[in-house]
């Protein structure tokens, strides 16, 4: 009982240490709680669930569930190293992504590392100051900067975006008697 306990606990360890870097500041350490933590050694997958919060210096992440899986590449015969690299990362119920600038929520939230992309579905809503955007649906590459939002079902994704307003620039000056 003692080995399976101790096996458990390194997996979940060693399968943490990829993660860094998808939170915040890989150099600064991953504090993550869950009311429960399951470790499926033959789908490689690590199974967080019940109020999960991840947080990495000024960023975090909090769903109900997040489910990280392996690719299963990695050397060795059954132990941590077997489990290869971290293959997606799936947060799901009110997922929220938290940091300084920006807030993100969304009812589904995949992070695939061979693209490095983000989907985040469901009553999407991002924040940046006082900028807020809402779809139904938000794809972005990490590598190439590029995102897109969608609505289906006859929505539109709508965009408030808040103007830049100069010191020296009076309230109405871009009305037709001011040009």
């Amino acid at each position: 009982m003692m080995r399976q306990f101790l096996t458990g606990l390194v997996l979940m360890l060693t399968g943490l240490a990829p993660v860094y870097a998808q939170i915040g500041n890989s150099s600064l350490p991953l504090d993550i709680e869950a009311d429960h933590v399951d470790v499926l050694d033959a789908e490689r997958r690590i199974i967080w669930r019940g109020n999960v919060n991840a947080i990495q210096g000024t960023s975090s992440i909090r769903a109900q569930q997040i489910d990280v899986y392996y690719t299963g590449n990695g050397a060795g015969n059954g132990g941590a190293g077997s489990w290869g690299d971290i293959d997606r990362i799936v947060a799901t119920e009110d997922v929220y992504y938290i940091t300084p600038t920006q807030r993100a929520r969304g009812q589904q939230g995949v992070y695939t590392l061979a693209t490095e992309t983000i989907v985040l579905t469901g009553d999407v809503v991002i924040n940046q100051g006082e900028n807020v955007i809402t779809a139904t649906r938000f794809v972005t590459n990490l590598a190439t900067g590029n995102s897109s939002w969608e609505s289906g079902e006859g929505g539109r994704v709508r965009a408030v975006l808040q103007t830049r307003q100069d010191d020296d620039t009076s309230e109405g000056s871009d009305s037709p008697s001011n040009r």
